[in-house]
């Protein structure tokens, strides 16, 4: 299928952005010893109280907790974010990964957003925040007690989801929150989504179906992959009448780029740690400088891995402390974010808004959500690939390849809308959100430490769960740990 733009060209395919697969699997030719292993510089030539490896949202979180120390954050990456990368397009800015999230109840998470001269009550989303479109037709509010009511659904399925939507916010008043150290109701963590839904609550397949592509693109995985536990989690904040969800223009890289500003260093960027020694006077870290093309020797007081555990295992020998067989029950999912850039005229009634029946993105945002004529325009796709297979096929995919296949998709519902695309910009990360498959997270608790000796772990993945106010958490977790070594 050839797609044409209305100026009789083709749209322009950027190549692909996102995460570092080198960084991640440990590529550094010029670093190898002849006889294998790294090559470690003798003199130390940085040496600071705390270090912090990844700047994601967690990595940043505890450095902006930490600024007031001798502090270095070194990011493999070109740009501070992790998943939470910014994107724009003729000047009109989209969310390139982690696009939302939700506004705390509590006044001291709120003043946290405002200490950063951010002002999420302005950000709050107008309503409705979630559509589903499917057979041609929207259904707003597609996950609120009024919007179950309008679904395309027989009344029999309607009447289930409505008493599911009942059970989950009785459940809801008996949870324990977010970075809690026991696990409230763990015998949901032994089930899969589907096993709770079907066998467990008697539900109809339907339901299953329903959520299936929602926890594809929250979860990483399908109904039938991932804990009840989580799924539920996720599914309160949906279904929950307090649930606020915000968003900035360019996604939570707004949260990024303010935490970045307030620390009293630049982040190093392209530095990426090949590997780390624990010496008795505290961890040594070698870094590669793949600007400078070169490699030297990081001591710390602290070092916080604020990475994914693939990254951490690679990095940890046995002298460190570690259970590291426990790294080797971390999951992850790899991702697609499209944006598909012009001077779109498509109408969508929500925020965030699925697409019913669609193997090849399972939902959009439109930037900005109400367009005017012949403005600049993005409709940022989410592509959350088949789980467990789909990273090697996704780092052997060309940039063309993917941009095809996913113009053909939209085609499939929204004909007229790829002959509006003039850019395409495409971002890959294949290792984009942990997986918490049945018992994931109660195996976290019980056998994996966030900290032995001088070394602290942190990133979403730690609390099992692929979300923003995870990765808040830990950062706040492992800056406190800090604290208490260094004893301040």
């Amino acid at each position: 299928m050839k797609i044409i733009t209305a100026s009789g060209e083709r749209p322009r395919v950027l190549p692909w952005r996102g995460d570092a697969p080198q960084a991640c699997h440990g590529q550094f030719p010029p670093l190898q010893g002849k006889k294998g292993g790294v090559i470690w510089p003798d003199r130390v030539e940085i040496q600071v109280e705390v270090a912090v490896v990844g700047a994601g949202l967690s990595g940043l979180t505890a450095a902006y907790h930490l600024r007031d120390r001798q502090l270095v954050v070194l990011e493999a990456g070109s740009q501070p974010g992790g998943v939470c990368l910014p994107g724009s397009y003729r000047g009109q800015p989209y969310p390139a990964g982690s696009a939302y999230f939700y506004l705390p109840e509590d006044p001291q998470s709120l003043s946290w957003y405002q200490e950063l001269g951010l002002n999420p009550e302005k950000a709050r989303v107008s309503p409705p925040a979630s559509a589903l479109y499917q057979g041609g037709d929207w259904y707003p509010d597609c996950f609120s007690a009024q919007g179950l009511v309008s679904l395309p659904f027989p009344p029999r399925v309607k009447e289930e989801l409505q008493r599911f939507a009942g059970e989950l916010a009785e459940l809801e008043e008996t949870w324990e929150p977010l970075g809690s150290e026991v696990l409230s109701h763990p015998e949901l963590d032994q089930l899969s989504l589907k096993q709770y839904l079907e066998e467990k609550r008697g539900f109809p397949p339907e339901l299953t179906h329903y959520f299936d592509p929602y926890c594809r693109s929250c979860l990483g995985a399908g109904a039938e992959d991932v804990s009840a536990w989580a799924a539920l989690y996720f599914l309160m904040s949906e279904f929950s009448p307090a649930s606020r969800t915000a968003a900035f223009p360019e996604g939570n890289a707004r949260l990024v780029r303010a935490l970045a500003e307030a620390l009293p260093r630049s982040v190093l960027v392209q530095h990426t740690v090949v590997d780390l020694k624990n010496t008795p006077g505290g961890p040594h870290l070698l870094v590669w400088d793949a600007k400078g093309r070169r490699h030297f020797r990081l001591a710390a007081a602290v070092v916080i891995l604020a990475v994914g555990k693939f990254v951490v295992r690679r990095l940890l020998g046995p002298d460190c402390g570690f259970d590291l067989k426990a790294f080797q029950a971390f999951r992850y999912s790899s991702y697609v974010v499209a944006a598909l850039c012009g001077p779109l005229t498509l109408e969508a009634p929500g925020f965030e808004n699925w697409v019913a029946g669609e193997p090849a993105f399972s939902d959009f945002i439109l930037s900005p959500r109400a367009g005017s004529p012949g403005g600049p325009r993005v409709m940022v796709l989410f592509a959350p690939q088949p789980y467990p297979k789909g990273r090697g096929r996704l780092l052997a995919r060309s940039p063309g390849d993917q941009a095809r296949e996913l113009l053909e998709a939209v085609a499939r519902h929204f004909p007229g809308l790829p002959a509006e695309v003039e850019e395409i910009h495409l971002y890959r990360f294949g290792h984009a959100q942990v997986v918490p498959y049945p018992g994931f997270l109660s195996l976290l608790k019980s056998r994996v430490k966030s900290r032995k000796g001088r070394i602290i772990l942190a990133a979403a993945d730690l609390e099992g769960l692929p979300c923003v106010e995870a990765a808040i958490i830990q950062g706040e977790k492992a800056a406190g740990q800090a604290r208490e070594i260094l004893g301040i």
